[in-house]
Protein backbone atom coordinates (compact mmCIF):
# COMPACT_ATOMS: atom_id res chain seq x y z
CA UNK A 1 0.00 0.00 0.00
CA UNK A 2 1.23 3.19 -0.83
CA UNK A 3 2.16 5.62 2.02
CA UNK A 4 0.21 9.17 2.29
CA UNK A 5 2.60 11.98 0.66
CA UNK A 6 0.61 14.73 2.42
CA UNK A 7 2.81 17.04 5.01
CA UNK A 8 -0.31 17.58 7.13
CA UNK A 9 -4.09 15.84 7.08
CA UNK A 10 -6.86 17.32 5.31
CA UNK A 11 -10.20 18.35 6.81
CA UNK A 12 -13.57 18.13 4.68
CA UNK A 13 -13.92 22.07 3.86
CA UNK A 14 -17.33 23.00 2.14
CA UNK A 15 -17.27 26.91 1.29
CA UNK A 16 -17.68 28.77 -1.26
CA UNK A 17 -14.13 30.61 -2.28
CA UNK A 18 -13.36 33.63 -5.17
CA UNK A 19 -10.44 33.58 -7.63
CA UNK A 20 -9.23 34.82 -10.13
CA UNK A 21 -11.35 38.04 -10.26
CA UNK A 22 -15.25 36.93 -10.44
CA UNK A 23 -14.85 33.30 -10.81
CA UNK A 24 -16.25 30.86 -7.70
CA UNK A 25 -14.99 27.34 -6.82
CA UNK A 26 -15.96 25.36 -3.97
CA UNK A 27 -13.60 23.38 -1.69
CA UNK A 28 -13.45 20.09 -1.07
CA UNK A 29 -11.27 19.72 1.71
CA UNK A 30 -8.08 22.05 3.34
CA UNK A 31 -4.82 21.52 5.24
CA UNK A 32 -2.13 23.42 6.57
CA UNK A 33 -0.71 23.43 3.10
CA UNK A 34 -3.15 24.17 0.68
CA UNK A 35 -7.01 23.66 -0.47
CA UNK A 36 -8.57 21.58 -2.95
CA UNK A 37 -11.04 23.20 -5.08
CA UNK A 38 -14.00 22.08 -7.55
CA UNK A 39 -14.17 23.51 -10.74
CA UNK A 40 -15.85 23.43 -13.72
CA UNK A 41 -12.70 23.95 -15.74
CA UNK A 42 -9.01 22.37 -14.71
CA UNK A 43 -6.90 25.58 -13.17
CA UNK A 44 -3.71 26.31 -15.03
CA UNK A 45 -0.83 23.99 -12.81
CA UNK A 46 1.45 26.53 -11.99
CA UNK A 47 -0.57 29.47 -12.06
CA UNK A 48 -0.88 31.60 -8.92
CA UNK A 49 -4.31 32.87 -8.05
CA UNK A 50 -5.48 34.87 -4.78
CA UNK A 51 -8.24 33.06 -2.82
CA UNK A 52 -11.17 34.80 -1.26
CA UNK A 53 -13.10 32.41 0.82
CA UNK A 54 -14.37 32.37 4.62
CA UNK A 55 -14.13 29.64 7.18
CA UNK A 56 -16.82 28.50 9.34
CA UNK A 57 -17.08 30.69 12.26
CA UNK A 58 -15.49 33.26 11.02
CA UNK A 59 -16.85 36.81 10.35
CA UNK A 60 -13.97 37.96 7.83
CA UNK A 61 -12.65 37.20 4.65
CA UNK A 62 -9.62 36.03 4.09
CA UNK A 63 -7.35 35.86 0.93
CA UNK A 64 -4.31 33.75 0.23
CA UNK A 65 -2.59 33.41 -2.55
CA UNK A 66 -2.79 29.53 -3.69
CA UNK A 67 -0.09 27.36 -6.34
CA UNK A 68 -2.16 24.80 -8.51
CA UNK A 69 -0.06 22.00 -8.40
CA UNK A 70 -2.60 19.52 -9.96
CA UNK A 71 -5.45 18.99 -11.41
CA UNK A 72 -7.90 15.56 -12.67
CA UNK A 73 -10.99 15.14 -13.50
CA UNK A 74 -14.15 14.93 -10.34
CA UNK A 75 -16.93 14.10 -12.98
CA UNK A 76 -18.34 14.80 -16.30
CA UNK A 77 -18.88 18.55 -15.62
CA UNK A 78 -16.24 19.24 -12.66
CA UNK A 79 -12.38 19.36 -11.86
CA UNK A 80 -10.89 18.75 -8.90
CA UNK A 81 -8.05 21.32 -8.54
CA UNK A 82 -5.04 20.83 -5.70
CA UNK A 83 -3.71 24.42 -4.85
CA UNK A 84 -0.46 25.45 -2.38
CA UNK A 85 -0.70 27.42 -0.15
CA UNK A 86 1.63 30.38 -1.46
CA UNK A 87 3.27 33.50 1.02
CA UNK A 88 0.71 33.01 3.49
CA UNK A 89 0.61 36.01 5.86
CA UNK A 90 1.34 34.70 9.80
CA UNK A 91 -2.30 35.94 10.74
CA UNK A 92 -3.76 33.99 7.81
CA UNK A 93 -1.60 30.80 8.70
CA UNK A 94 -2.81 31.22 12.45
CA UNK A 95 -6.37 31.29 10.93
CA UNK A 96 -5.80 28.79 9.07
CA UNK A 97 -4.44 26.64 11.61
CA UNK A 98 -6.54 27.29 14.20
CA UNK A 99 -9.79 26.13 12.27
CA UNK A 100 -7.44 23.13 12.29
CA UNK A 101 -7.25 22.22 15.21
CA UNK A 102 -10.90 23.05 15.95
CA UNK A 103 -11.82 20.31 13.77
CA UNK A 104 -9.60 17.69 15.67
Amino acid sequence: MAQDQRRSPRFSLDVQVNYASRAIAHSKDISEGGVCLITEEPLTIGKIYTLAFRLPGDTDDMQIFGKVVWTRPASANHHENGVSFWDVHPDIRKRVTDFLRSEV
